[in-house]
């Protein structure tokens, strides 16, 4: 996979400068590490040896496993995009939970799901936008490898709100303070 370029953003006073330097950024690379990380904290919770038992367990589509991985890539990625691109404020996972067990588990997960996640940024930009379609890109890829998952296209469904999204609750901002469907903060200031 080639490297993208993307543009790096940035907080402060001298905005243009840090949106003007370019940071190359190989998604392969940074989806490998980011899966790793997954399958490790997944074994991990689940009481596994290591990856491979988990692997062993996604290849059998175990709901559990599933839906730990899921977690796990989305708490990973968010760690990733946060620390990429300083106007995140926040990456939620939804549709999961840290805790998750056989009886809190869809049986509906399975490696065809996708990693549900907000991104609560102070602005949307193209570069996040890039970002994220270009992990997607990469995460698709590396799945069809690892399970031989001929037909699958995407792994993520990202959705960007802003500060005016939270601010007038619009759209997926609305699930911040929901009581039914409340997503789980991945990154941000109190992770």
């Amino acid at each position: 996979m080639r490297k993208v370029p993307i543009t790096r953003e940035g907080k402060g006073k001298n905005e243009k400068t840090a949106a003007s330097s370019l940071r190359r950024l190989d998604p392969a690379s940074t989806v490998e590490s980011i899966v790793n990380k997954a399958l490790k904290t997944s074994a991990s919770k689940m009481g596994l040896r290591d990856a491979k038992a988990v692997i062993a367990c996604l290849k059998e589509n175990d709901p559990v496993a599933c839906s730990y991985c899921h977690y796990n890539v989305a708490k990973e990625l968010g760690a990733v995009l946060g620390s990429w691109d300083k106007n995140i404020r926040a990456v939620y996972a939804y549709g999961y939970d840290d805790n998750t067990s056989a009886q809190e588990c869809s049986e509906s997960i399975s490696l065809f799901s996708l990693v549900h996640m907000i991104i609560w940024t102070e602005r949307k930009t193209k570069a996040l936008k890039a970002l994220i379609e270009a992990i997607d890109h990469a995460l698709a890829q590396h799945q069809r490898q690892l399970f031989a998952l001929k037909e699958l296209e995407h792994m993520l469904d990202v959705q960007v709100i802003d500060d005016v999204d939270v601010k007038s609750r619009t759209g997926y901002a609305s699930l911040l303070k929901s009581i039914h469907q409340m997503p789980v903060q991945v990154w941000g200031d109190s992770n």
